[in-house]
């Protein structure tokens, strides 16, 4: 809270805020929330429609497929993505799905998402989870 008169904090993290009192509650509220929401956004990655995939401080394009092979890695994100699943997704695209095509596919996708510090790790015999590095 910032004294009435006060002159406004010069710098903030995008974890801070600050308010004028008197401040009604719901509005403290609300103003929480939203700090909390920027928080998740910064600790898990945004897949952007347009193929710019978002972690921490750092981003990175990728192309059609690898966005069409992200978006349930980054939708269950720390989960298991069933190879079956990724699979489907190139069939769909008109890619090759073979399991040596998906192998190939996902050590490209490792490639990039090196630059914004995650990784997608096997799940022997079952699929692959993205995880920070």
């Amino acid at each position: 809270m910032v004294e009435h008169g006060a002159a406004p904090p010069e710098r903030l993290s995008l974890h801070e805020d600050w308010v004028r009192p008197p401040i009604v509650r719901e509005d403290l509220q609300a103003r929480l929330r939203q700090l909390a929401d920027r928080a998740v956004l910064k600790s898990k990655p945004v897949l952007d429609p347009s193929g710019i995939l978002y972690f921490k401080d750092s981003s990175v394009t990728v192309s059609l497929t690898q966005c069409e092979m992200l978006a349930p890695l980054v939708a269950e994100y720390g989960e298991i993505v069933y190879r079956t699943e990724l699979r489907e997704i190139l069939e769909s695209s008109g890619a090759s799905s073979s399991s040596n095509a998906l192998d190939l596919h996902v050590m490209r996708l490792r490639r990039r998402l090196q630059l914004v510090g995650l990784a997608v790790r096997n799940v022997w015999g079952r699929g692959f989870v993205l995880e920070p590095v």
